[in-house]
């Protein structure tokens, strides 16, 4: 059985949207201080790295993330590669995609660039097309990850996000998919237990090979 990490290291230099404040981590105690412990204090959104959004991120009635069941979060995923500058519900329709399935993934370049080192932020990345969401709603999928920071592309408005959120549809970004062969794996992805808020970091991995857990 083998474990795929494709979570990003939240680290100094790790790109962030426009808006966020970033991410800070400060000593509080140190041994080499005399101190009895090394204890860090992280100061970052919740939007930070590879996370979950919840439907209160861009609705106002929207529930929060720890009112999501964890077992979304875990089971059976579809992986997929597409090409381009933008994921369409073209592009979706023609990639094999089994039915029923619950959880997909969409790798593109993003994760290439992940691998190479991002960077600054960059608002050109690979992400979904409003008609892109329609076709996950319409196909009865549960979570939809993608290899960036957002699910939409930055120059569209909240419409992709509010699709899915509106339809209860689980969003995970800030995935890095480079050397994941598209396929069929167990996703583990569950966010901090965060209470209230509408987003929460995530450790996502994908593993080969386990019992049916869907």
């Amino acid at each position: 059985m083998a474990v795929h990490d494709i979570s990003l290291t939240i680290e100094r230099g790790l790109p962030t949207w426009p808006t966020s404040e970033g991410f800070r981590v400060r000593a509080a105690m140190r041994l080499a201080s005399g101190d009895p412990a090394n204890v860090s204090v992280v100061e970052m959104d919740v939007h930070t790295g590879t996370h979950v959004e919840a439907p209160l991120h861009f609705l106002p009635d929207g529930a929060p993330l720890d009112s999501l069941e964890v077992e979304r979060f875990v089971g059976p995923a579809r992986v997929i590669e597409v090409d381009g500058a933008a994921v369409t519900s073209e592009m979706l329709e023609g990639v094999p995609i089994p039915d029923g399935t619950t959880r997909l993934l969409v790798k593109t370049e993003n994760s290439a660039r992940w691998a190479a080192g991002w960077g600054p932020f960059d608002e050109r990345y690979v992400a979904l097309t409003i008609d892109a969401a329609r076709w996950v709603v319409d196909r009865g999928i549960r979570l939809v990850g993608i290899d960036h920071l957002s699910i939409q592309r930055f120059q569209d408005g909240p419409e992709t996000h509010r699709i899915l959120m509106r339809a209860g549809v689980a969003i995970l970004e800030g995935l890095n998919l480079h050397g994941i062969d598209p396929g069929e794996y167990t996703l583990v992805a569950a966010p901090i237990r965060l209470a209230g808020t509408e987003a929460a970091p995530a450790r996502a991995v994908l593993i080969d090979s386990t019992p049916d857990l869907r």
